[in-house]
């Protein structure tokens, strides 16, 4: 790795220098002797560490985008990755390049990385880019039409931005892009001719390439913008380029490929190059004939060893295999997302939340405060409403999704306004409510595979080993006296929030702390009973007693800190309505009693006081698990703004990033307020 006492970037370029990805691509490098001289592609800060590192003959680091870089272009949710050259830039036909020479010569050689990712093929990966229809960007609403597109057959000209470096230090000018669609026109023979804009062009309000006139050319279609490229390719099976990344792409999907420009993937046998006459910086003829690579070792050496890939989630080093499997989770979500929702009742800071986890290229999110107003969105796809508070009109009750907080929440409590990285949204019912079945239900009643199965083990033995529970608190060591124990079996009672719905719907007999801890008292009159308060309670976030009034004849010890973790292990049973805290034990093989019907009871997990006659599977822990945090639930990074897994989010919950307070002002401010509120109220 080298130090950041080596990096030299130019003072007129230190915003460089916080680059998302810069510390974890530092990281993965080899070490460096002496100063390197750090510059993006060719644009000034670029040019000046080719210029200084060239004349000090010192090392030189050029970074670009990876040519699958993200969702969005800009700086919107996470970048992917980082292509290095220690030379130049593979755009620029006057220079050198790490992946121009490494293509010629058969070898990785400057950063480019010299090994795969163990397990990691490149044929198997093309197949894989070609399936998911990946790209360099990703936020393609056309992309998720219910019917694919249905286009004439035609030649595909390919614009691109009108002064990029790529452009003007790729030898290509505006007579090639006349030259392109001149040859398109006359080689298209009656068919059409389609344009496809950059996406730069829809989002970041970049200019054509092509001149006006021909533009307005009648033999020209112009493609939606939010058409993804791969979706262009099955009805475009010709492609004519300067040097856009969406020829190379063409390449990977099988199409014929004419560059009017000198991309890194044409002089390789593998394009039909038309290119004007392409010069080195000693203006010699450029001609490449190295190790005449097929496509497969093209693909590899551009995209799995010139690019260095970062996982959103984590920033360590990874493969492109892990990024298409991120990138069909979006996909996936986006997928599910489409259409219209519309959230009905929900407070401000949901409706927030409900933007992110709705999100969708293909999709949009309304608000509203009512029903009444809902009827204005009758034809949306679909209604959101928290939790059991409202219920829909016939009309609306098939659309109607309930959505509550996920079992792996937070750092932090949900009601001191820490974003939630998992959401459940449940079209059947909610988990919490026995009375009708829910989809967790139903997702358990099914069943799983084993391979969902062997998943599953890893995120138990994640949450075992990290000390994973819904909330994360932080809490200091405690201990059980001896004196008060007394050689007895010790249950705990988790308290709960009297007012909550998972009580209301979920317990049908005892409805409250001290009528649950009575009814332990009464089943275990030997026992050591252990009541741990609620921690919004706790913490003043949500109203009601923290310890029940009586609470001192009912049990032996009343406690309102320390980690429920500790508290499982210090205990012998767990006695409960319908606390998730039953769940975490199940999870760490402690004994559950319930008095309610939770979403874990009447699978054979526990020992039930009540039935719910529609639970008739024996279940295995990794069963409940599987269904309750791998299916159930949608998964979201706060810092990305994208879907993740359940063994990623808790991955991210044990990082150190996590432990920072990332609130906004206002809702730190807010979350005070609503203590003082509670306080002056008890």
């Amino acid at each position: 790795m080298p130090g950041r006492d080596r990096i030299r970037i130019g003072w007129p370029f230190r915003k460089l220098g916080k680059h998302p990805l810069l510390e974890p691509l530092l990281a993965s490098l080899p070490q460096v002797d002496g100063p390197l001289h750090v510059g993006w592609g060719m644009r000034p800060s670029g040019l000046a560490a080719m210029r200084k590192a060239g004349a000090r003959n010192e090392k030189r680091l050029i970074l670009e985008d990876a040519f699958v870089r993200s969702i969005r272009p800009g700086n919107e949710g996470a970048v992917y990755g980082l292509l290095t050259d220690s030379k130049g830039m593979h755009f620029a036909s006057g220079g050198e390049s790490d992946l121009i020479e490494a293509l010629g010569t058969g070898r990785p050689c400057g950063w480019m990385r010299q090994a795969l990712f163990p397990g990691e093929d490149a044929g198997e990966i093309m197949q894989r880019f070609r399936q998911i229809g990946a790209s360099k960007y990703n936020w393609f609403p056309g992309g998720f039409a219910e019917k694919a597109p249905d286009f004439e057959p035609g030649i595909l000209v390919v614009d691109q931005t009108r002064g990029d470096a790529s452009l003007r230090h790729g030898g290509v000018g505006d007579a090639d892009f006349e030259r392109m669609i001149l040859s398109a026109f006359e080689e298209s023979a009656g068919t059409p001719v389609y344009l496809r804009g950059h996406p730069d062009h829809l989002l970041r309000s970049k200019t054509s390439c092509f001149p006006r006139h021909l533009l307005a050319d009648k033999r020209i279609r112009f493609l939606p913008p939010d058409l993804p490229p791969a979706a262009c390719f099955p009805f475009c099976r010709t492609v004519m380029t300067a040097g856009s990344l969406l020829g190379m792409e063409a390449l990977v999907h099988g199409c014929r490929v004419v560059t009017f420009g000198n991309p890194f993937y044409a002089g390789w046998g593998l394009t039909e190059d038309r290119a004007a006459t392409r010069v080195d910086r000693k203006g010699e003829a450029l001609d490449r004939k190295g190790a005449m690579p097929d496509l497969n070792r093209l693909f590899e050496f551009a995209y799995l060893r010139y690019c260095h890939y970062f996982h959103p989630d984590t920033r360590e080093p990874c493969g492109l295999g892990q990024i298409l499997d991120h990138l069909e989770l979006q996909q996936r979500m986006f997928r599910e997302n489409r259409g219209r929702s519309v959230t009905v009742g929900l407070t401000p800071w949901a409706r927030h939340i409900a933007d992110s986890y709705l999100r969708s290229p293909a999709g949009s999110v309304t608000h509203v405060s009512s029903w009444e107003e809902a009827r204005e969105s009758h034809d949306a796809d679909r209604f959101l409403v928290w939790s059991r508070k409202l219920y829909p009109p016939p009309e609306f009750a098939a659309r109607t999704s309930r959505v509550e907080d996920g079992f792996i929440r937070s750092r932090g409590l949900g009601a001191s306004f820490n974003f939630p990285y998992s959401w459940v949204i449940d079209p059947t019912g909610i988990y919490f409510d026995a009375s009708a079945p829910s989809r967790l239900e139903e997702l358990l009643e099914n069943g799983f595979s084993p391979a969902e199965l062997g998943n599953v083990r890893d995120l138990i033995d994640l949450l075992r080993e990290k000390r994973l529970t819904k909330y994360n608190l932080a809490a200091r060591p405690i201990g059980l006296d001896p004196s008060i124990v007394r050689g007895r079996r010790v249950l705990l009672v988790p308290g709960q929030v009297e007012a909550d719905a998972s009580i209301a719907f979920g317990s049908p007999e005892i409805r409250s702390n001290l009528a649950l801890l009575r009814r332990v008292r009464e089943l275990e009159p030997e026992a050591c009973i252990v009541f741990k308060a609620h921690p919004d309670l706790v913490a003043g976030a949500r109203h009601g007693k923290v310890l029940p009034p009586g609470y001192a004849e009912a049990c032996d010890l009343a406690v309102t800190d320390g980690n429920v973790l500790d508290w499982l292990e210090l205990c012998d049973e767990v006695h409960t309505m319908t606390s998730t805290v039953g769940f975490e034990a199940l999870i760490r093989g402690v004994p559950v009693v319930t008095y309610g019907m939770p979403f874990y009871a009447g699978w054979g997990l526990t020992r039930d006081r009540l039935d719910c006659p529609r639970r008739r599977r024996r279940l295995s822990v990794e069963e409940l698990v599987c269904g309750a945090l791998l299916h159930y639930p949608r998964y979201l990074n706060p810092e990305t703004g994208e879907f993740t897994t359940a063994l990623r989010a808790a991955q991210v919950l044990t990082s150190p990033a996590a432990a920072v307070d990332r609130r906004a002002a206002h809702l730190r401010c807010l979350s005070a307020l609503k203590k003082l509120w509670v306080s002056l109220r008890r």
